[in-house]
C-alpha cells in the first residue's frame, strides 16, 4: 500500500512540473518579447510580453499551489486511510490480547479454584482426623481414670484387708482390746461387710457399754439395713455418751440422725396403718369373708412386734 502511494506521488509530481515547466517556458519567451520590444525602443510591444509573462507567472504560482493542495489532500486522504487500517488491526490485536488474557485468567482462576477445593477437602479430613484422635484421647484418658480409679480401690480393698488380718492378730493376743474391735469392724464398713462390721462394733460394745463411736457406726449401718428402731436406738446411745464424755459436735451429728430416723420410721408406720385402714374399710363394705385374712396380716405391724425385723447378730 506504501508503495503505491508512493507511485501515485511521483506520477502527480511528474504531471505538474510538466505543466510548471512549460508556463516557465512560455513565461521566458515572454521576458525575451519583452527585452526585445525594449530594445528597439517600442514600449507598447515591450509591455505586452511582459505583461503575458506576470499572467504565465501567477498562473503557474497557481496551479502550484493547486497541485500542492492535491498533494496534500491525497496525502491526508491517505495518511487517514493508513490509521484506520492501523486502528483495526490494532483493535484486532487488542481483541485478540484480551480474549488471551481472559482464557488464562479463566484457566488460573479454575486452576487455583480446584486447589482450593483440594485444600479444603485435606482440611476437613485432616480435621476429621483430628476429632477422632481427640475422640480416642477422651476414651483413653477416661479408661486410664477408670484404671487408676480401679487401681485405686484395690489398694484401698487391700489395705483394708492387711488392717483386718493386723487387728485380728491384735484380738488374738488381747481378746478384751475394745478399740481393736472397733477399728476392724471399720475396716470390715470400708469393704462392704456390713454384717461383718456390726459383729465387731457389737463385741465392742460388749466389752465397753459405753463406746459412743461403736454405737454411732453401728446405728447408721442398722438404719441402711432397713432396722430403723434399732438404728435409732442405737444413735441415741451414742448421743448421750457423746455429750457425757464431752464431744458436743458428734452429739449433734448423732441427735440429729436419730430424730430423721425415727420421723422416716413413724412415716413409713403411719403410711402402713393408713393402707390398712383404708383396706379394711372397703374390705368391710365389699366382702367380710375378708376380714380374718386383713387382721392377721395387721398383727405384723403392732407395737410390740414392731415394723421390722430384729437383726440377730446385735445379742
Amino acid at each position: 500500500m506504501e508503495s503505491q502511494v508512493e507511485t501515485q506521488e511521483l506520477e502527480n509530481q511528474s504531471s505538474g512540473n510538466n505543466l510548471s515547466d512549460i508556463f516557465d517556458l512560455l513565461s521566458g519567451v515572454g521576458l525575451f518579447g519583452g527585452v526585445v520590444g525594449s530594445f528597439f525602443g517600442n514600449a507598447a510591444f515591450a509591455t505586452i510580453p511582459l505583461s503575458f509573462s506576470l499572467a504565465l507567472q501567477m498562473a503557474n504560482r497557481r496551479q502550484l499551489k493547486v497541485e500542492m493542495a492535491q498533494v496534500q489532500q491525497t496525502a491526508i486522504m491517505q495518511l487517514t486511510e493508513q490509521i484506520n487500517n492501523n486502528k483495526s488491526v490494532i483493535f484486532e490485536q487488542f481483541n485478540q490480547l484480551h480474549q488471551e488474557t481472559q482464557n488464562n485468567w479463566e484457566k488460573q482462576n479454575q486452576a487455583f479454584q480446584s486447589k482450593v477445593n483440594d485444600l479444603s477437602d485435606k482440611l476437613q479430613d485432616s480435621q476429621q482426623s483430628l476429632d477422632g484422635l481427640m475422640q480416642e484421647d477422651r476414651k483413653l484418658n477416661e479408661f486410664t481414670n477408670a484404671l487408676n480409679a480401679q487401681q485405686q480401690q484395690v489398694e484401698e480393698i487391700v489395705k483394708s484387708l492387711q488392717q483386718i488380718e493386723n487387728l485380728s492378730q491384735v484380738i488374738r493376743s488381747n481378746p478384751d482390746g475394745v478399740e481393736a474391735y472397733y477399728q476392724r469392724g471399720l475396716s470390715h464398713q470400708k469393704l462392704g461387710d456390713k454384717t461383718g462390721a456390726i459383729e465387731d462394733y457389737t463385741e465392742a460394745l460388749h466389752l465397753d457399754s459405753t463406746y459412743a463411736k461403736a454405737y454411732h457406726s453401728r446405728g447408721i449401718l442398722l438404719a441402711e439395713l432397713g432396722s430403723k428402731k434399732q438404728a435409732v436406738e442405737d444413735l441415741r446411745l451414742a448421743a448421750k455418751y457423746y455429750f457425757e464424755q464431752g464431744d458436743i459436735e458428734s452429739y449433734e451429728q448423732a441427735r440429729n440422725l436419730s430424730k430423721e430416723f425415727y420421723e422416716v420410721r413413724h412415716s413409713l408406720i403411719n403410711d402402713e396403718e393408713s393402707e390398712v385402714t383404708n383396706s379394711e374399710e372397703s374390705m368391710i363394705k365389699g366382702d367380710t369373708s375378708q376380714m380374718i385374712d386383713l387382721i392377721a396380716v395387721g398383727n405384723l405391724f403392732d407395737e410390740e412386734s414392731g415394723t421390722e425385723k430384729n437383726v440377730s447378730i446385735l445379742g
